[in-house]
């Protein structure tokens, strides 16, 4: 009985115990994800290259359409992009951006999860098509119901 106990203890303690990690490890995860962009989330960016991102709302909602908006300097061009969770894995949604007179925009959504408030983040790979040079910028954005 004794052995039973102590198993029972152990195990509810573990569970608790990465239960409660599991919490801070997606809070540095953000707070990581954050520091790869020198622009405050949910905020149009501006950056040293000239690409300006911004959200067609700012307060984004799970699974409610929104767009995402570039403005580019001529030299470059997208060769991909997707947006992925960085609060709780759920894949990534690969972006389609379409030229609108001197604007792309992708029209997008994002599925609603367990946590309340999640950090999503836009890679945005680009190239020089004068150099060559591969470029990738990060812009994050919450998702929050």
């Amino acid at each position: 009985m004794h052995i039973y106990r102590l198993s029972l203890f152990l195990m509810l303690f573990l569970m608790l115990f990465f239960v409660l990690t599991g919490c801070d490890n997606a809070n540095l995860k953000d707070q990581k994800a954050l520091l790869k962009t020198n622009c405050d989330t949910n905020q149009r960016c501006i950056y040293n290259t000239g690409v300006k991102v911004w959200l067609s709302d700012k307060n984004i909602t799970p699974e409610t359409p929104f767009s995402i908006y570039l403005d580019l300097p001529a030299h470059l061009k997208i060769d991909n992009a997707k947006l992925e969770s960085i609060t709780m894995y759920m894949g990534f949604i690969p972006q389609k951006f379409t030229k609108e007179a001197t604007i792309y925009k992708s029209d997008t959504m994002v599925g609603i999860c367990s946590e309340k408030n999640m950090l999503w983040q836009l890679m945005l790979n680009l190239s020089n098509v004068q150099t060559g040079d591969q470029i990738t910028h990060f812009y994050n954005f919450y998702v929050t119901y």
